[in-house]
């Protein structure tokens, strides 16, 4: 008897099946994106926190090498162990956070051909949750590095003045203790007319990295709509409460909030080399605000 054969009869998908496995993966991917979005986030607010630290490590060895931490501005230094060169307080932190060939390239100078340091964006300076970075520069024809920190002024300026200048020293000059003085403050590299320019000198002050200057409040939480609502003089958070900074370690208290301030015409931060203000000092303001402290 011959052996039988079976024969298989292959068929494809019906129409009903194949919509069934799209929806299936439909909801797969419903399901995978939001997981994946908030580990980028996480490893985005690590970034952050991480260069927070790197400054405040920074501030530690400059403290160590010069035994005196760097003044806030200074258009040349008039004194101590930066007089002659010109630049602010992250500018001098640059050989701290291995970006000592950038540095150097300034040649004392950080506004001056042919380094024209101010506009390097720099990595550290950056947050990359911040989400109006963008490409870094402030625009193509004027073409400033942004960054997503700001300096206390009350740490690196004369607390109480409008002196750039505080000659300060970890420790000694911090009569509240390291642990309950802020250094570093997140801020929002773009912000209603202004922008957070990391190497801006003191002849335009809301361009500068810099919070707690004179009368100016020193934080806003969470402004909404960000890019108009924020207060161009104060550091900013993105992330909920309590707020990120460094000196020399996180803080746990509340922030203040600071009013939002009216968005404004854009308007452009002028040359270093054109500035008719270029004093080394602020103007004096009538009144200052506290020595940085968590309000």
């Amino acid at each position: 008897m011959r052996g039988l054969r079976f024969l298989k009869r292959w068929r494809g998908f019906t129409l009903i099946e194949l919509l069934v496995v799209i929806a299936i993966i439909a909801v797969l991917i419903g399901l995978l994106l939001p997981a994946v979005q908030k580990v980028r986030e996480a490893a985005a607010r690590a970034q952050c926190t991480n260069n927070l630290k790197q400054l405040s490590l920074a501030c530690h060895n400059c403290n160590d090498t010069y035994s005196e931490l760097p003044p806030m501005y200074g258009s040349p230094v008039a004194a101590g162990p930066f007089k002659g060169q010109s630049g602010v307080a992250l500018f001098w932190l640059l050989p701290f956070i291995e970006q000592d060939a950038l540095f150097k390239s300034a040649n004392g100078n950080s506004y001056s051909a042919p380094g024209n340091v101010h506009t390097k964006p720099v990595k550290a300076f950056v947050c990359p949750s911040d989400p109006n970075y963008g490409t870094g520069l402030l625009d193509p024809g004027n073409p400033w590095a942004l960054g997503c920190y700001s300096c206390n002024f009350q740490a690196f300026g004369q607390a109480g003045t409008t002196s750039w200048e505080g000659a300060n020293k970890i420790g000694s000059s911090f009569t509240d203790g390291t642990s309950n003085t802020i250094l570093f403050a997140e801020r929002y590299a773009r912000c209603a007319d202004r922008a957070t320019l990391w190497a801006h000198g003191g002849w335009d002050p809301p361009w500068m990295a810099m919070f707690a200057y004179s009368n100016f409040n020193k934080f806003q939480i969470q402004p909404n709509p960000y890019n108009t609502a924020c207060d161009k003089t104060v550091a900013h958070s993105a992330t909920p409460p309590p707020c990120k900074w460094a000196w020399p370690t996180a803080a746990s208290a509340a922030c203040r909030p600071a009013s939002p301030s009216r968005p404004g015409r854009r308007s452009v931060p002028p040359s270093p080399a054109t500035s008719p203000a270029r004093t080394g000092k602020a103007p004096a303001r009538d009144r200052h605000g506290r020595p940085g402290r968590c309000a």
